[in-house]
């Protein structure tokens, strides 16, 4: 990934990026690179001169979620979240009444309601 402010920039340090591939014969598969976009998605994120967003596929799966009606599903979905975690304020805060679900004697409430 090559970051740059201008298009002249950009094109200078894609430059020294593929001729130093080249002087080591590395080489840059032309269908697996994106040349001046200005986002990208990568491991889950996309990246911008803005910083680092969620993924809106990802966004947009949360309000079809299912409720967790076990310890399982609760886990699968803290894992989730918890990928997130430093793109969400007050992470720690929204997320505690489902943390504390995780520890040994508690249980799930499984009534309408608390879901």
């Amino acid at each position: 990934m090559v970051f740059s402010k201008s298009e002249e920039e950009h094109v200078t340090h894609v430059s020294t990026v593929l001729s130093r591939l080249r002087a080591h014969n590395l080489f840059a598969k032309a269908s697996k690179c994106l040349f001046h976009v200005s986002s990208v998605e990568h491991l889950g994120y996309v990246v911008s001169s803005e910083g680092l967003k969620m993924d809106q596929a990802k966004v947009q799966q949360i309000p079809n979620w299912l409720p967790p009606r076990n310890l399982k599903a609760l886990q699968s979905f803290l894992g989730f979240a918890n990928f997130y975690l430093r793109l969400i304020k007050n992470y720690s805060k929204k997320i505690s009444s489902l943390t504390s679900f995780l520890k040994k004697d508690s249980c799930l409430p499984l009534n309408e309601e608390a879901l």
